[in-house]
């Protein structure tokens, strides 16, 4: 059998791993995309995620549990 795609995969695999690691990938990502027309800047008008709202109080989850687990009301 030919295992050159197999071997070729594992070190292309390989080379994208270190590369995340070292912190060289997105930027060699986004010099292609520019290279080739792709390239768009991210969107930086949000400071957080728009659609999140906090919970303000605390969900007692435990009502599904036998009532010697449940939380106690004070």
């Amino acid at each position: 059998m030919n295992l050159n795609w197999f071997y070729f995969h594992c070190v292309l695999a390989l080379v994208i791993i270190v590369t995340d690691a070292n912190g060289t990938l997105e930027p060699a990502v986004n010099k292609f995309e520019q290279s080739i027309g792709l390239y768009t800047p991210p969107d930086s008008s949000y400071a957080e995620v728009p659609y999140y709202i906090p919970p303000i109080e605390e969900v007692d989850s435990t009502f599904i549990l036998p009532d010697r687990l449940k939380i106690k009301n004070k």
